[in-house]
């Protein structure tokens, strides 16, 4: 019984996934009409599709893999990464090029950024460590510009450490 009530909620969120996928496509375009080009990728329609299935995570991507690779030949690479190197190897590729902007730091090299990308004021890394006990605010510089800062919030999580791919650190005011 309880496996047939299963399969209708799942007929029916399939069912209810392709009656939107028309509304979804007219929110797009009104969104990518009204946008600001400046800002980034136009919006796509599964942005607006609410019972659509959400795809698994795929893991690293090519550019963060690069990124840590990168900083491990350096002898700059964080000892939490580590942790993740399997991914890291599964997700590199030779083609890849280094992101602009390889890794966001802190002052004390305690939470490391690899890999960042802008959305609009805000800030999605590839893969975020963090050793230690860190939440709220922090100032986190360019790897390669130290002048450059930028002030984000980290969110608070269990443990004394952690690991984190495709996080957005929303800037700080």
């Amino acid at each position: 019984m309880l496996k047939a009530h299963q399969e209708l909620q799942q007929i029916q969120r399939e069912a209810a996934a392709v009656a939107e996928l028309p509304i979804a496509q007219l929110t797009a375009l009104m969104a990518n009409i009204n946008r600001d080009p400046k800002q980034g990728k136009p919006f796509s329609t599964e942005q607006f599709c609410f019972y659509r299935e959400a795809p698994e995570p795929e893991g690293l991507s090519p550019e963060t893999a690069a990124v840590a690779l990168a900083l491990r030949h350096e002898g700059r690479c964080p000892p939490l990464v580590i942790a993740a190197w399997p991914q890291v190897l599964e997700a590199a590729t030779e083609a890849t090029r280094l992101p602009e902007v390889r890794a966001l730091v802190s002052d004390d090299e305690a939470v490391w950024v690899l890999a960042p990308r802008w959305e609009a004021g805000n800030i999605r890394g590839g893969l975020v460590a963090v050793r230690g006990r860190h939440a709220g605010e922090m100032e986190l510089h360019e790897l390669d510009r130290p002048l450059i800062r930028h002030r984000l919030r980290l969110p608070d999580r269990p443990g004394f450490g952690w690991l984190e791919a495709d996080l957005l650190l929303v800037a700080a005011s």
